[in-house]
């Protein structure tokens, strides 16, 4: 078990499909919802631990071309389509990703001003 816990990869579902990725990799999902420069968390599907992505950017995938030909018939059509797709790249592995998560949160309570309720003499 502990060569699961240090190892630098990890297999994540994103986009209805499996991906085995490491920190610092790119690679392309099918679009996502997420707009660009936004920070997503996946799950290892292996251990279980937080795999932080970031959304790069969207972009239209390469041209592919149809045709539908019956012979003798006269019947053709010609098509195409143009894949939307993400690139995402990985912030981080493991539990660096959970603890680069809660940083900013802890430093948000710590920095809280303190007031106090002062009684006013009646005199």
């Amino acid at each position: 078990m502990s060569e699961n816990s240090s190892k630098n990869w990890a297999v994540i579902s994103l986009g209805g499909k499996q991906h085995l990725v490491s920190a610092g990799a790119h690679f392309q999902v099918n679009r996502l919802t997420s707009k660009e420069g936004e920070s997503l968390e996946a799950k290892d599907i292996l251990t279980g631990q937080p795999v932080k992505l970031t959304v790069v950017t969207h972009f239209l995938g390469k041209k592919i071309n149809g045709l539908k030909f019956k012979n003798k018939i006269r019947y053709i059509r010609h098509y195409g389509h143009r894949q939307q797709l993400s690139q995402i790249e990985v912030v981080s592995v493991g539990h660096a990703a959970k603890a680069a998560a809660t940083a900013p949160k802890e430093a948000a309570t710590a920095t809280k001003p303190v007031t106090k309720k002062v009684a006013k003499k009646n005199g």
